[in-house]
């Protein structure tokens, strides 16, 4: 039990212990009785009333939270239209490219781009300053000659630096021209 709900069951005990009438003869037992009821009906009401006013206030937060977060979300939605055109009509939110910048509306019906309807968004930069240029690279390796294998119909390039490159096969090329000739 916290400290506010211990004050509040002292607080309801001292009320009704107001309200007790020491017990004569006659019908004061009964309104000591009576008034304990009322008293106990009063506050179990009253305890019920504040649980579905909590429920109630956290309800209709959550809901105008999920209904704000809805319309932001609608109102800062981007809606990439292209590049700008003169004749199109565009709303709040839309995103065209121009000139090398992507520009937003902020308004519907933004009028020409760019402009006081319009947020530049990004632009391209100026080029910057060249660096030092480097070393001169080797040249690529050439073809130098070829191997010719006649029994098997394959040519293997003899690269400038040595190596051998992949064979080409070229059976299929001489049958295919071997078969057309018949």
């Amino acid at each position: 039990m916290t400290d506010v709900d211990l004050h509040d069951r002292i607080v309801a005990l001292e009320r009704s212990t107001r309200w007790i009438i020491p017990a004569r003869e006659g019908v004061d037992g009964w309104a000591n009785f009576v008034q304990s009821c009322v008293e106990s009906r009063v506050a179990e009401e009253s305890e019920f009333l504040r649980e579905v006013l909590a429920h109630a206030l956290a309800q209709f937060q959550r809901e105008t939270i999920d209904a704000c977060k809805t319309l932001i979300a609608e109102a800062m939605a981007q809606r990439v239209r292209g590049t700008y055109d003169r004749a199109g009509k565009y709303d709040l939110g839309d995103v065209v490219a121009l000139d090398g910048g992507s520009f937003m509306a902020r308004r519907a019906s933004p009028g020409p781009c760019p402009g006081d309807g319009w947020q530049l968004v990004a632009k391209q930069g100026a080029r910057g300053i060249a660096g030092e240029r480097g070393p001169a690279g080797k040249d690529a390796a050439s073809i130098v000659k070829w191997e010719l294998d006649v029994a098997s119909y394959t040519a293997v390039p003899i690269m400038s630096s040595g190596s051998r490159g992949p064979a080409l096969e070229l059976r299929s090329l001489f049958q295919q021209f071997n078969d057309e000739t018949r």
